[in-house]
């Protein structure tokens, strides 16, 4: 337990220096073996673990909680099967006493339940993030099931290195993974491409298909018809429930309501992916006296920050806007509220 400590120290310092870089690349699919073996990822063993979470519920149960203490397979690098704790997995250090290890956490974000199969049964994928020790941190898309009462992982995914997942659904049989990744000619740091991948479920194996959606830039039209509430002003700083803030893109704006006031300010794309400019010059809010005392205090922040912004993102199927104020660099986390369509 003392050396899981450390480790799991290191994998959250993982995932918040992931979101605070906001940065995103696909996979080399030439990438040496030492990073990921060469079998194809979309080679998955036929043969399902006899291994599961305990389970008190006769019913499927696909909670965070369980998924959370379940055993997976497929990933590479390792090969064998790992068992999660809370969530959490780290292997041996590399060098004897040595710090640096490779460790696995499920991304609790986002997850999608559904049916994959013609049998109907009701089915869960989660992500893994992957970190063998260096800087690619590598996403994988987990199928989990119930056989004969367990909870088993039926097929692995392997998605990409260091790939910002925009949303998860299980649609028609089929899992929808939406993410940005890395273009043709963009470098590790800046990703542009807003791609979809699809796959089908056949004999406990992820088979990708087509997917019939153009590939488009990160600019802010893909936030349109879309509700945003905020959710945290920073990293480890949530927003308080008697806040009331959200966003919208609509026309080359950023409007919304900070608790009683309405807000307007013109956003403009720059050319690297995801830059934008937030024209703080043209921005128009109301001023009506709200009746809770800190809403002024949350205006002022929030205005502050959002001018601020220099780059958008996507974190486990929320938006991210890293700002930089006052020499201090932050990223305002907002969750999807209502999606029109």
């Amino acid at each position: 337990m003392k050396r899981f400590i450390p480790v799991f120290i290191s994998i959250l310092t993982i995932y918040s220096t992931t979101l605070m870089a906001a940065e995103v690349t696909t996979r080399d699919p030439h990438a040496s073996s030492s990073q990921k073996n060469q079998q194809s990822p979309l080679t998955v063993s036929p043969q399902i673990p006899h291994l599961s979470a305990p389970v008190d519920s006769k019913a499927d149960d696909y909670s965070l909680l369980v998924l959370q203490q379940a055993y997976y397979h497929g990933i590479d690098d390792i090969g064998s099967t790992i068992h999660l704790q809370q969530g959490l997995w780290a292997g041996e250090p590399y060098q004897p006493g040595g710090n640096v290890m490779p460790q696995v956490m499920l991304l609790s974000d986002l997850k999608a339940t559904g049916v994959l199969n013609a049998n109907n049964d009701p089915m869960a994928v989660v992500l893994l993030n992957y970190s063998p020790g260096g800087s690619g941190q590598f996403l994988y898309l987990a199928v989990m099931a119930y056989r004969d009462g367990k909870l088993v992982n039926v097929a692995t995914q392997y998605v990409g290195d260091r790939v910002r997942v925009k949303g998860l659904v299980i649609k028609n049989h089929q899992i929808i993974l939406d993410v940005i990744q890395a273009g043709k000619n963009d470098p590790a740091c800046c990703p542009g491409d807003v791609a979809r991948h699809i796959w089908r479920l056949e004999h406990n194996k992820l088979v990708e298909i087509p997917s019939h959606q153009p590939i488009v830039r990160l600019t802010p039209a893909i936030l349109a018809n879309t509700e945003w509430q905020l959710e945290s002003w920073r990293y480890g700083d949530p927003v308080t429930s008697a806040s009331k803030i959200n966003l919208r893109y609509i026309n080359g704006h950023f409007v919304g309501m900070v608790d009683c006031n309405n807000y307007t300010v013109t956003v403009k794309s720059l050319l690297q992916p995801g830059a934008i400019d937030v024209l703080e010059q043209h921005a128009v809010i109301t001023e009506r006296k709200c009746d809770d005392p800190l809403a002024s205090h949350r205006q002022k922040r929030y205005f502050e920050q959002l001018a601020a912004v220099t780059q958008f993102t996507y974190f486990a199927g929320k938006l991210a806007f890293t700002y930089q104020l006052d020499h201090h660099a932050g990223v305002m986390i907002f969750s999807a509220k209502k999606t029109q369509s």
